[in-house]
C-alpha cells in the first residue's frame, strides 16, 4: 500500500490530554480528534471521532500502513483507540469496541 514517507502526521494539543490529528494519506485528509494519553508503550486515543474520507476509502492496507506510522510517530509498541458514543448511523448512541493496532 503506502510507504511511510507517504503518510504525514500532525498532532495539535486542544487542552491537557485532549488532541486534534491530521492524518494526510495519499487518499485524502482524515481527521481526528478524541483524548490522547500513553501508559508504558502504549498510545490510547479515546472518545475518538473521526472526519474526513468517505468510508472504504483508505481499506484495511491504508490503515495498517497509518497504524505502523502512528507507532513509529509516537513510539510505542501498541496502539488503542476507543471510540466515542456514536451520535448518527449504525448503533446510534453505543461506543464502538476497542480498536487495537497491532491486534493481538
Amino acid at each position: 500500500m503506502w510507504d511511510s514517507a507517504e503518510i504525514l502526521i500532525e498532532f495539535d494539543l486542544v487542552e491537557e490530554d485532549e488532541a486534534i490529528v491530521l492524518i494526510t494519506t495519499p487518499a485524502g485528509v482524515i481527521e481526528i480528534a478524541g483524548a490522547v494519553s500513553v501508559a508504558g508503550r502504549v498510545l490510547y486515543l479515546d472518545g475518538v471521532h473521526i472526519q474526513g474520507l468517505h468510508p472504504g476509502a483508505v481499506g484495511r492496507a491504508g490503515l495498517n500502513a497509518i497504524g505502523r506510522k502512528l507507532l513509529e510517530e509516537a513510539d510505542v509498541d501498541k496502539i488503542v483507540i476507543q471510540g466515542g458514543v456514536r451520535t448518527t448511523g449504525c448503533n446510534k448512541g453505543r461506543r464502538p469496541r476497542p480498536f487495537r493496532f497491532p491486534n493481538d
